[in-house]
């Protein structure tokens, strides 16, 4: 194995690598040098040798490797924003323990009887937009998904202080894509310290749960009540670590879909008079909304699908490869960094005919250009380390678009830049300004 050639590419600068044109915009760098040395390729990421694969059957020798011949990776300055006894640091049974212990919360039946609540929530901060008249929509999101992640985690009605959480959550996030440097002047330093704060808050609402003579069946009863194979509990720092955790899991990816999505729709009218008109058909105002039925909304879901490929909200993810390994004829060196290449492979042109367009017509008949591949669209990843909370994403997003379709309307602002940023996630970088009203209204 050890004659094998590497694969072909550049690694870039001294310690930075190619990591500045990587983060301007993940998709492109990808096709770029795919373009120029083939499907698989070498690069040094953020101070790491990284192989990049995107054939057709990279995904699925990824998934198969978890915990064999590669594991997750993520990278020091993350794991100490996020944590180390959450479930995204655990590999191997421990990982798969604790999210055997979660997961029947995050089932589609859950999430089915969950959605009235995301309608709720979702109407009256909608409801609120609507009487401000224009609204930053990525700042907006932000407090609406944030309140909908900490009812599901902690129950209707926790006596919490959502306003002052949500603050302390967005100082913390702010520090993934910003450079590690603990100092008392930047984002890291605030983040870390942010993050202090909002374990402690954690830690005393898991405190005074467990005080509780029953616990409720929400995602924090179960992390109280579970035992193991032994019958111990979860330790009470895990439990904490969970749940902020899962604040951060459940969050981001919906908060960049919807933004993007409400951007796109609002410069393709003809798809979004096409889906608003069937989510009328499906719901007529004012009704509660069925989860089951959205989810048979064919054009609906091929706009959702659509937006998740063509604005990856997580653009890859990192394993570190556990021993040499040979693939397509090439050699994949123990300690070297594999990239589990997301917007790479929604965007590769040999699956996608113009990648770079926004088409939901790709979804339907009698294209469905997906239809006959394995892995080819995998905005929540896949394999063992599946996203957790994807019914929960899935429904969270199909209520919220259900309702923007049939209840409001929006126009883009003017006088703004709708440039992306692409790193951590893909949102426009002055979060966009619309001006927002009922659908019966004039705006």
């Amino acid at each position: 194995m050890t004659t094998l050639p590497l694969p072909p590419g550049d690694m870039g600068r001294p310690l930075i690598g190619e990591t500045i044109a990587f983060a301007q915009d993940p998709a492109r760098f990808v096709a770029e040098r795919r373009a120029r040395y083939g499907d698989i390729f070498r690069t040094n990421l953020i101070g790491a040798k990284t192989i990049i694969m995107t054939d057709e059957d990279a995904l699925a020798w990824i998934f198969a490797g978890e915990g064999k011949y590669l594991q997750n990776k993520w990278n020091g300055s993350t794991r100490r924003l996020l944590g180390e006894e959450c479930t995204a640091m655990l590999v191997g049974p421990e990982h798969a323990q604790r999210r055997a212990l979660l997961m029947p919360h995050f089932r589609h039946s859950a999430m089915r009887a969950f959605a009235p609540k995301i309608q709720a929530i979702s109407v009256r901060h909608f409801d609120q937009w609507a009487a401000r008249g224009e609204t930053t929509v990525l700042t907006a999101m932000q407090t609406l998904v944030f309140e909908i992640i900490v009812t599901l985690l902690l129950g209707d009605g926790a006596d919490v202080d959502i306003s002052a959480l949500s603050k302390l959550f967005r100082a913390w996030t702010a520090g993934i894509a910003t450079l590690p440097i603990n100092l008392p002047f930047t984002t890291y330093h605030r983040a870390l310290r942010a993050k202090g704060q909002l374990l402690a808050a954690i830690d005393a609402i898991v405190t005074a749960r467990r005080r509780a003579p029953e616990q409720p069946h929400d995602i924090l009863g179960a992390l109280l009540t579970v035992r193991d194979a032994s019958g111990a509990p979860l330790s009470h720092d895990a439990v904490v670590h969970e749940l902020h955790n899962q604040l951060f899991a459940g969050h981001d990816t919906t908060v960049t879909v919807m933004t993007n999505l409400m951007l796109q729709l609002a410069q393709h009218p003809a798809v979004l008079a096409r889906a608003r008109s069937e989510v009328r058909e499906l719901a007529p105002p004012s009704a509660l909304l069925d989860l089951e039925r959205l989810k048979q909304a064919p054009y609906m879901n091929a706009v959702l699908h659509e937006s998740m490929r063509y604005l990856a909200p997580v653009s890859g993810t990192f394993r570190i490869m556990l021993r040499d390994m040979a693939y397509k004829g090439y050699r994949i060196p123990q300690g070297w960094t594999v990239r589990l290449e997301i917007a790479g492979t929604h965007t590769h042109d040999q699956i996608w005919s113009t990648p770079f367009d926004f088409d939901p017509e790709r979804w339907l008949p009698p294209r469905e250009e997906q239809a006959n591949r394995q892995h080819s669209f995998i905005p929540f990843g896949g394999g063992p380390r599946l996203c957790l909370g994807v019914n929960f994403a899935w429904a969270e997003m199909r209520v919220m678009l259900a309702l923007l379709l049939r209840d409001y309307a929006w126009q883009v602002a003017p006088n703004q830049d709708l440039s992306y940023v692409m790193v951590p996630f893909p949102r426009p970088k002055q979060g966009l300004r619309v001006r927002f009203g009922r659908a019966d209204e004039t705006l």
